[in-house]
């Protein structure tokens, strides 16, 4: 019996050792979350990871008749930094070589904000704007609704 209880008090020691070392490791990887979102208003319901890379890449993506326009956002250099390696798979040095070969062929570049009320600004104004943002700032800020998890 004695026996039985000092196997006992081993898992659950075990057990909650495995559980404080994880703790870190989901808090970690919740800031890192991403979540692309639209205006409140907007009539963008939902875009798949592939539709967000292709539109971030200058592709056409049409939702309910309108042309979705993507808007880097650069007010957060962690959010940015997740969005190119999670979405787009590339490094910000390759992501610009890309716009740029874009560019010369005569396609557009998504517009860039380095001022977070200018970004929202921006979205709010054009229904057919998405954005990135991590997922503790879009569930807080008011306006938005999240349309994607990437």
């Amino acid at each position: 019996m004695e026996h039985d209880i000092t196997a006992l008090k081993n898992i659950i020691t075990i057990w909650l050792a495995i559980w404080v070392l994880q703790a870190p490791l989901l808090a970690q990887a919740e800031q890192q979350r991403l979540a692309i979102v639209a205006s409140a208003d907007s009539n963008i319901k939902t875009l798949s990871a592939k539709e967000v890379r292709r539109a971030y890449l200058g592709a056409s993506i049409i939702v309910d008749g309108v042309e979705v326009k993507p808007l880097r956002n650069q007010t957060n250099k962690l959010a940015e930094e997740v969005f190119l390696q999670k979405v787009l798979f590339m490094s910000d040095e390759a992501y610009d070589r890309q716009l740029l070969a874009r560019t010369f062929r005569g396609a557009g570049r998504p517009k860039a904000y380095d001022n977070f009320f200018e970004l929202l600004t921006a979205l709010h104004n054009n229904d057919a704007t998405i954005t990135f943002m991590l997922y503790g700032t879009a569930v807080t800020t008011p306006g938005i609704r999240i349309i994607s998890y990437p």
